[in-house]
């Protein structure tokens, strides 16, 4: 989430030089992205890709099948009921895609790789034209892979299970497609987010998440967040719903910017694989 509000931007900087993160993606049309792309371009390390976002915000080319009236991104749920009964217009996202991409470019930021705002480009349909278009601009893409990791004495979030293994279905078909048109992904991931209970993070959770990587080429996400007056203003008509996401994600920040956590590990980039 570069680029939502300064302060986040900051946070991932901060992180970034203590050593417990190495790649980031960068939202192009939240209020901070300009400000993000600056620490980037002071950080050249950084490995920096694009979050492509449609779920979120306001879209700068206006009105489309995937907003509402006045130009704002239909929420996430609204969105993929959209996408399912296809009832968005394709171009519509291929035209976003290439907008938020241009953007990045044309302020001097070549992306390492591409992901998306609440993985909204596993959706197979979407996966497909932003797998095409990574292969296209010979960038590498993310494919989320959820794991179930139990915490001791925890008891399984079957709401949470019941989306992981939609999200299982997705990520199967997307590797397929990502091998037919040869583009390179990371061949696994997780985050805080597969706890099962899901609690407040700690710091040995992180080295849980690392033992139950799946591969050498394992992408660990992270969210290192300071709630700021921009953040609930930015999310005035949610932020209770949003509230308890701020908290771990806060919570994540101070773990990760206290110690070097990850100093036994190689830290590489997309622009690596």
């Amino acid at each position: 989430d570069f680029g939502l509000t300064k302060d986040i931007s900051d946070a991932i900087i901060y992180v970034f030089k203590i050593g417990n993160l190495s790649s980031t993606t960068i939202m192009t049309n939240m209020p901070s992205s300009n400000y993000a792309i600056k620490l980037a371009k002071e950080n050249p390390k950084l490995g920096v890709g694009l979050h492509f976002n449609i779920s979120e915000g306001k879209s700068s080319l206006g009105v489309s099948t995937l907003t509402n009236s006045k130009g704002i991104f239909l929420k996430k749920m609204p969105l993929i009921m959209k996408i399912l009964f296809n009832r968005i217009n394709i171009n519509d996202i291929k035209d976003e895609l290439d907008n938020q991409y241009t953007y990045l470019i044309k302020a001097g930021i070549s992306p390492t790789h591409l992901d998306s705002h609440q993985h909204i480009h596993m959706n197979p349909k979407v996966f497909k034209i932003v797998a095409d278009f990574a292969k296209e601009k010979n960038i590498k893409i993310r494919i989320t892979f959820p794991d179930v990791i139990k915490r001791v004495k925890g008891q399984l979030n079957y709401k949470k299970r019941i989306k992981q293994l939609i999200l299982k279905y997705a990520t199967k078909k997307n590797k397929k497609y990502a091998d037919l048109i040869s583009i390179k992904y990371n061949k696994s991931f997780n985050s805080i987010f597969d706890f099962h209970p899901f609690q407040l993070p700690k710091e040995s959770d992180y080295k849980k998440l690392i033992e139950s990587s799946k591969s050498d080429c394992h992408e660990l996400m992270v969210h290192p967040y300071k709630v700021s007056e921009e953040l609930k203003y930015i999310y005035i008509d949610n932020f209770e719903n949003k509230k308890v996401f701020f908290e771990k994600a806060s919570k994540e920040m101070k773990i990760l910017s206290n110690k070097n956590i990850f100093g036994n590990f190689n830290l590489i980039t997309y622009k690596d694989l």
